[in-house]
């Protein structure tokens, strides 16, 4: 099978999961559940949301002339200085979408690395590549949120950047402001857009699993403990704070940035805004279709698992246990002593024979590994034991 990855890195990634398994066992290896951490994240992120949803007030009224200010920087202030555990909840909320992102960039390089994105994979590989977008852009509406003066320059350069974009970018900024102004409707979107694709989210991920029947979509329980350990640690250790409220009659210049979710507005600082968007864009592509050209290079066509109709019995475990939904049970021929045979789609099969192993009837094998063959390698790898 052709590679497009150094042999050297494979073999370190490999290396590195056999130790990891010597001292934490294969159960409770990271690198086996390296694309269910993510989703945990996501579940811890949907839990804290909800509960900071209670409190918050998406508006700017009255931010400059009264002294008992209700507005967005207001009841964010309130959650985290006046409700118990209110910033603890809000410091899981910001470090929980810090370390999806960790997860999400250790995910897809392990699939890069062990080569696992071409051929029957290339919908996980670019649905994948979506869903990061989405969590990036979902973590940076986040920041609009709070309405500090951190917020305001955001919004601002964003607006900035949207109008730059020939022919749509006015739409786009119009929309982006619910409007032609900052104004209460501005902070209604801006929760709009981070709740609504948060759970657009989820059809996403259905996408990204279209084509596996048993994903791997939680850690063991004492993983989750574990990974809600660091965290706590984390936000106890970095509590979050809120800057300045936000005055629409100001200019602030300056802002902390988080590197996870607000790297964009760097590069925003610092090139022409056309650059700006060659280079976001010219990058999302890049790193959406850089693998293609490799998706279906192979040294060798993969070829397809055969059923072998005389000894099907329709029992459905090589359709059950087949990783990639590559076999269907269709109804016998008439005259059949059995009411199920399975049949191959081609176009799905791996070669990877974990169908063969599942049929406890010779009734299948891959045209260039027969099921005898492999029993033969068994038998005498079990002899030279």
């Amino acid at each position: 099978m052709y590679s497009s990855i150094p042999k050297g890195l494979t073999d370190f990634t490999l290396l590195l999961e056999k130790g990891t398994n010597a001292v934490v066992t294969n159960k409770y290896n990271p690198f086996y559940y390296h694309g269910a951490l993510p989703q945990f994240y996501l579940w811890v992120l949907y839990l804290s949301g909800l509960l900071l949803f209670a409190y918050y007030i998406p508006t700017i009224d009255n931010a400059y002339f009264s002294e008992n200010l209700v507005n967005a920087w207001t009841s964010v202030d309130y959650i985290t200085k006046t409700i118990p555990m209110g910033a603890v909840i809000r410091g899981i909320h910001r470090y929980s979408g810090d370390a999806m992102v960790i997860t999400i960039l250790l995910h897809a390089l392990r699939v890069w690395v062990t080569d696992r994105y071409r051929q029957y994979r290339w919908i996980q590989w670019v649905t994948g590549v979506a869903l990061f977008l989405m969590v990036l852009f979902i973590g940076q509406t986040g920041y609009y949120l709070v309405w500090d003066e951190r917020s305001l320059i955001l919004t601002r350069m964003t607006v900035s950047a949207l109008n730059a974009l020939p022919f749509v970018g006015g739409g786009l900024a119009a929309w982006f402001l619910n409007g032609s102004s900052i104004t209460n409707l501005t902070l209604s979107n801006f929760l709009f857009i981070h709740i609504g694709l948060s759970f657009f989210l989820l059809f996403g991920l259905w996408l990204h699993y279209v084509r596996m029947t048993r994903p791997v979509m939680t850690p063991p329980p004492a993983m989750n403990y574990i990974l809600m350990a660091v965290l706590l640690l984390v936000v106890f250790a970095y509590p979050i704070t809120s800057g300045k409220m936000a005055d629409i009659n100001t200019t602030p210049t300056s802002f902390d940035i988080d590197w996870f979710f607000l790297f964009p507005y760097y590069l925003m600082a610092h090139v022409d805004l056309g650059v700006y968007w060659f280079l976001m864009i010219g990058g999302s592509l890049l790193f959406t279709f850089l693998p293609l050209p490799n998706l279906y290079k192979a040294a060798a066509p993969v070829e397809a698992a055969e059923v072998v109709l005389n000894k099907c019995v329709g029992c459905r475990l090589c359709s059950l246990d087949c990783p990639y939904m590559a076999i269907d049970m269709v109804p016998a021929p008439a005259g059949s002593r059995f009411k199920l045979l399975a049949v191959v789609k081609p176009y799905r099969c791996s070669g990877c024979g974990v169908c063969v192993g599942a049929c406890a009837f010779d009734a299948i094998d891959l045209p260039n590994l027969l099921d005898s063959d492999v029993t033969a390698q068994i038998k005498k790898m079990a002899e030279a034991q």
